[in-house]
């Protein structure tokens, strides 16, 4: 299975299993059920985001975007932030009227099948998605998020399947105590909105700002100056795009080398610092002086 079919997939996926916890919803009027429901709805707009972000990191660079189009994944991440804050309000809302009310949920057996089936699937999606773990950051990134929603997918079903024993064997325990843990995992479920959001919505702005962290700059260092015939980096630049990073490289070689000799060196500079960030690479040379006469014009070479 390609990169493309995995995160089409994984987008059919969503779509499932944000339609069966609205179901379940409606079974059982629970508003903690009613916030999985709506953080599914949610993943399904960043699954969304995902598959286009995907196919379009496909694309070959343009004379328009020379460094591709990766960075729509980062507007989408704005995008797909708000949406979560804005969810958190809604749920927040809910919750409050729930509390207002003391209306205890319905759990039902219909409800709590509807909830197993939509784990299933998202635990089948998590599966699917981990076997491009190192090949795709963005379908690695989504099968951590959907292995974290099935501990609190979990944890809904188990209230349900506690809410249903006890309103069949303790009614009056159940009305006293039902609503109190219905709006507690609610609250849980917003908070970990409102953290998703935040930090969400940090990392696609820092990948706007062109925001170059410091240990990428330091791999990216330490693979030019392991090349054979690099006497030193003067300079590292890099940026993020999507999953990958594009970098400028200056190094220094000895101004004794001929122009032939200075460029197959840049290239093995590229070739190195490519792999390690998947993006486009350019390499500027400058002379090293190694004697007391004046140095040559600083040779530039950039790799194709």
């Amino acid at each position: 299975m390609d990169k493309l079919r995995a995160a089409l997939t994984s987008l059919l996926a969503g779509l499932a299993v944000a339609t069966l916890k609205l179901l379940a919803w409606t079974q059982s009027f629970s508003v903690a059920v009613l916030a999985d429901a709506v953080h599914s709805a949610v993943d399904l707009l960043a699954v969304t985001i995902t598959y286009f972000a995907v196919k379009a990191s496909l694309k070959p660079p343009d004379e328009e975007h020379p460094y591709g189009h990766h960075k729509a994944e980062a507007l989408g991440g704005v995008g797909g932030s708000l949406a979560v804050l804005a969810s958190a309000v809604f749920i927040a809302y809910e919750a409050a009227m729930k509390v207002a009310h003391w209306e205890p949920y319905a759990p039902t057996l219909i409800g709590i099948a509807i909830m197993a089936v939509a784990i299933l699937i998202d635990f089948n999606r998590v599966v699917v998605l981990r076997r491009f773990k190192g090949v795709s950051r963005a379908l690695e990134a989504d099968a951590l998020h959907f292995a974290t929603d099935l501990v609190s997918s979990s944890a809904i079903l188990a209230m349900l399947v506690v809410g249903a024993v006890g309103s069949m064997y303790s009614p009056e325990a159940f009305m006293r105590w039902g609503p109190a843990l219905d709006v507690a995992l609610a609250a849980a479920i917003t908070v970990y909105f409102v953290r998703l959001s935040l930090n969400l919505l940090k990392s696609s702005v820092l990948e706007l700002l062109d925001y170059a962290p410091p240990d990428i700059v330091e791999k990216t260092r330490r693979r030019a100056q392991a090349v054979a015939g690099v006497r030193s980096v003067k300079a590292v630049k890099v940026r993020k795009s999507g999953g990958i990073y594009h970098a400028e490289v200056t190094i220094t070689v000895d101004e004794n080398l001929t122009v032939g000799e200075a460029h197959e060196i840049a290239d093995k500079v590229e070739k190195s610092v490519k792999e390690e960030l998947g993006g486009d690479v350019s390499v500027h040379v400058e002379p090293c002086k190694t004697s007391q006469k004046s140095p040559e014009s600083p040779l530039s070479t950039k790799s194709s």
